[in-house]
């Protein structure tokens, strides 16, 4: 049955992302973006300006959102097949809130955000671009036999817990294992805003992960499961079922129509005075010939 939905949404389906070794920053410098918090000042300490200063002017470096970095992918892989004279460097995938710091740090010359930036977070020196929307999906584990559909009333019992085996969805006579995350993820205040309401009671039930990564590969392995999830690459590849809500499927034209309302605002943050280097890549990426590369990939344009 895995295999029958997954056909539905085949035109998702990417290359697998492959992070090489050219992606991987240097120790130092993982730290000091690790150490960074939305709270900390605006100053950029003479540790990091060194950093930056033996950085290569051709050098682009990246950093935030995971959710964001196969999209990024897809650019900075095409840019760099029309020019030798850049190379791009990718720190280990974190959150949207790393990105944005990062860049106000002059640790990053790019961000990568799922979300808009928030008021605390905007600031003059910062450009936010989105690019493309991305849908969150809801998920089960193979196991959960029967099951291809789930209402909106429905979601939010599953994560009340008024609902808690799945016979009463037309499953198998099983409880159901609720994954959740944390609520200051973006994937959460999603969910909220479009299913659960802001004041809807969580069961003490669910387990809650703090990295959407965790929450796929525990969602992949544990019989009779269910979590909301961003539909990647990886999800195909995997024994669940993505559930259409209200018997509306994520299929791209639902996602660009608004009928299926749990899109993901992927996009980047850059300094408003950007290096040439980045400057240059961004007007790639405004381009027509960066805009045909993510439609080919069957994203839905941010803009």
């Amino acid at each position: 049955m895995a295999d029958m939905q997954f056909c539905l949404f085949s035109s998702w389906v990417k290359p697998m992302r492959v992070l090489s070794l050219r992606h991987l920053i240097s120790g130092a410098a993982l730290l000091v973006l690790a150490s960074c918090s939305p709270s900390q000042s605006n100053e950029v300490s003479s540790e990091e300006t060194t950093a930056n200063e033996v950085r290569s002017e051709g050098t682009i470096t990246i950093g935030g959102s995971s959710e964001s970095y196969e999209v990024l992918e897809l650019l900075t892989d095409a840019y760099a097949e029309t020019t030798a004279t850049v190379e791009f460097e990718y720190f280990p995938p974190s959150q949207t809130g790393g990105g944005i710091t990062g860049v106000k740090s002059a640790t990053l010359d790019i961000g990568a955000v799922s979300r808009e930036m928030t008021p605390e977070e905007t600031d003059e020196q910062l450009v936010y671009r989105p690019l493309v929307k991305a849908p969150l999906v809801i998920a089960v584990h193979e196991s959960v036999t029967g099951v291809t559909d789930i209402s909106a009333e429905q979601i939010k019992a599953v994560y009340s817990g008024e609902i808690s085996n799945w016979q009463a969805l037309g499953g198998p006579d099983a409880e159901i294992i609720l994954f959740d995350l944390a609520e200051d993820e973006n994937e959460k205040i999603l969910l909220r805003k479009t299913y659960l309401g802001a004041d809807l009671e969580i069961t003490s039930n669910a387990v809650v992960f703090a990295e959407d990564d965790e929450l796929l590969e525990t969602t992949a392995t544990t019989e009779f499961s269910i979590a909301a999830l961003p539909l990647e690459d990886d999800l195909s590849e995997l024994p669940m079922t993505v559930l259409s809500i209200d018997g509306i499927e994520p299929s791209k034209e639902n996602l660009q129509s608004g009928t299926y309302p749990m899109a993901l605002l992927l996009g980047m943050v850059v300094p408003s005075t950007p290096s040439e280097a980045t400057e240059a890549f961004i007007e790639f990426a405004d381009s027509e010939e960066g805009q045909s590369v993510l439609s080919v990939a069957n994203y839905v344009l941010a803009q």
